[in-house]
């Protein structure tokens, strides 16, 4: 009796969750397009498409903006992962735009000295000068400026500099005035990648797949895979082996154009006044992130929707699922009919691409986007690196990891409180009120000393009656208007009955 592999079409449709965790990465660029075999061709033939990219849930708030999210965005949690924060950790990133061009905003020609961010950016977001007289790391650079009515450029039309030209201005050098940097040949071949259209003008995908995906490189590997099964179908006399394979090629070429998709981000349509964008990440764990920004960057990494902008619509996306859908189905009766030689090599390169793409699951996903657009800087203070473990065994109070501690760190550095009744991050009752309005004129005083747990502790233990009025707490002190209170959507503002005084909870 011979011996047959009709389970090779068994493993041809194995795999489908590795190949739905990276369905949208393999979509993002035109080498979906490419005719090969991929595991579980079924999982890529969905019903309708995604409208938008996948979202964490976390608590987001807008320190100035008082705006109040339960998720954070795709390309927000590949900068700063989530779910690697351990339990009550704390950190403060300032993320940037790499350069003012990035933004779509600039002519070359203006020095400004700012403290960190630029100064045309944070004018235009409302900041006074005794805000951008805080310290924040200064640095002078040279930025370009556009007429005060103009409009900010769409943010996947906003052009990018080279790698060359970021470098020289984060060294201090100043860009001759009149001329337009060029794109590197790398960053001409990824654009084409992403979005052929965008090819032959000077706009640019905000955040394409990089060139050197791991998603791109076994793409490539996948289709000289594809034609060396061909050949050895050919070598063996196996016509029923190579219209099987490519019609197998063929299918996985017309569902990555059905679903060949580029990531949209949300942009300023205006110059309005605006506060900054900073925002605090709440982790369901008790970790806090305070993330340092402009209102640009906020509204594509933080407020906005990452949107999925298809090539194809909606009528032509389900005809081509039609027609992938039957040409699967005649492929799988195809290689169980197979010869043995022809057998044994589809089944080892299937074999091998299931093992390749789970191998993908386990690489950072920085690697599969090009994230240069954003520059990212970890300043979290000295005395906050430790949050998620002991930094003083001695003392069991402020020594010792806790939620308390961590918050009051995230308060210290905002140097607000109105976020933190919205964010959820402290219940509602007089005492955290007194508790919260202490923290806060610690925190504009600069106290790091701050007894932040035996303060609560000893709060904590008085009855609803007892706990002090943030008044007059607030009373010891002048309390600076906080925007964020009156900024909130309606439905999380108090009723007039239930104020205790302006910008408090």
């Amino acid at each position: 009796m011979a011996w047959r592999l009709d389970v090779v079409t068994l493993l041809a449709v194995i795999g489908e969750s590795s190949i739905a965790d990276h369905s949208q990465t393999i979509t993002a660029s035109a080498l979906c397009l490419l005719p090969r075999i991929i595991p579980a061709p079924q999982a890529l033939l969905k019903p309708s498409r995604p409208v938008r990219l996948p979202e964490v849930k976390a608590k987001m708030t807008g320190v100035y903006s008082g705006v109040v999210l339960d998720s954070v965005g795709f390309f927000a949690n590949i900068i700063h992962p989530l779910d690697e924060l351990p339990a009550f950790a704390f950190k403060v990133l300032e993320i940037t735009h790499t350069d003012m061009n990035t933004a779509g905003d600039v002519e070359l020609g203006q020095r400004v000295t700012t403290n960190g961010r630029p100064l045309l950016s944070r004018l235009r977001t409302g900041q006074t000068a005794t805000a951008l007289s805080q310290p924040r790391s200064a640095k002078s650079v040279r930025i370009p400026g556009p007429p005060p009515d103009a409009e900010l450029a769409p943010a996947e039309a906003q052009p990018r500099t080279s790698a060359i030209s970021r470098a020289s201005r984060r060294d201090g050098e100043d860009p001759q005035p009149g001329i337009k940097r060029r794109h590197t040949v790398k960053e001409r071949v990824q654009d084409f990648v992403a979005n052929p259209t965008l090819a032959n003008t000077q706009e640019r995908p905000a955040i394409p797949a990089t060139l050197l995906s791991p998603v791109h490189i076994l793409a490539v590997f996948s289709l000289c895979l594809t034609l060396g099964i061909i050949a050895v179908a050919a070598v063996v006399k196996d016509a029923t082996a190579i219209v099987a394979v490519s019609l197998i090629a063929i299918q996985s070429s017309v569902v990555g154009l059905a679903s060949w998709w580029r990531p949209v981000l949300m942009k300023r349509s205006h110059t309005n006044k605006v506060p900054d964008g900073d925002v605090v990440i709440r982790t369901r764990e008790g970790a806090f992130l305070v993330i340092k920004c402009t209102e640009e960057v906020a509204r594509e990494l933080y407020y906005g929707t990452d949107e999925c902008d298809y090539h194809v619509g909606p009528l032509t996306y389900r005809a081509l699922m039609g027609i992938g859908t039957f040409l699967l189905m005649v492929t799988v009766i195809l290689l169980g009919n197979c010869k043995w030689w022809s057998q044994v090599f589809i089944a080892a390169s299937y074999i091998l691409l299931n093992g390749l793409y789970w191998l993908l699951g386990m690489l950072p996903k920085k690697l599969f986007w090009d994230l240069s657009r954003y520059e990212v800087r970890d300043i979290t203070p000295d005395y906050a690196q430790g949050a998620h473990g002991e930094t003083d065994p001695s003392d069991q109070r402020e020594g010792v990891k806790s939620f308390t501690r961590t918050l009051w760190w995230a308060i210290r550095e905002t140097k607000r409180t109105a976020w933190v009744e919205k964010n959820g991050a402290a219940p509602i009752t007089p005492q955290w009120r007194e508790w919260l309005a202490e923290a806060e004129h610690a925190a504009k005083n600069n106290n790091i000393k701050w007894p932040s747990v035996a303060r609560k502790d000893e709060i904590m233990k008085r009855s609803s009656e007892e706990a002090r009025s943030p008044v007059s707490v607030v009373t010891e002190t002048r309390r600076d208007f906080d925007a964020a209170e009156q900024r909130a959507p309606a439905a999380e503002v108090q009723p007039a009955s239930q104020e205790q005084a302006a910008g408090l909870f």
